[in-house]
């Protein structure tokens, strides 16, 4: 379910485990490694920590969630801030 989307095309969404994903179609794999290459910076850590990944597939673009397999709350908070990063990018 869309819960947010920016003026650059990154989505929030929950996914079907009730977890927030950030996605954007308009990427391609491509451009996997610029985005992770502009996290890491920033989130590398808490990624690592939370366990979140950045891939593709042909319904969501790009996305960035938490591994499959992983069940933390905290994850979210993580997502929503590197939403709110690549919204302003």
């Amino acid at each position: 379910m869309l819960i947010s989307k920016s003026k650059n095309g990154w989505e929030l969404c929950t996914i079907t485990n009730d977890k927030l994903s950030c996605d954007n179609f308009n990427l391609s794999s491509d451009d996997i490694d610029r985005i992770k290459e502009m996290l890491q910076p920033e989130f590398g850590n808490s990624m690592k920590n939370e366990h979140i990944m950045i891939g593709y597939d042909n319904w969501s673009g790009v996305f960035i969630m938490q591994m499959p397999g992983v069940n933390t709350r905290s994850s979210d908070d993580v997502i929503k801030k590197i939403y709110d990063f690549l919204s302003k990018t």
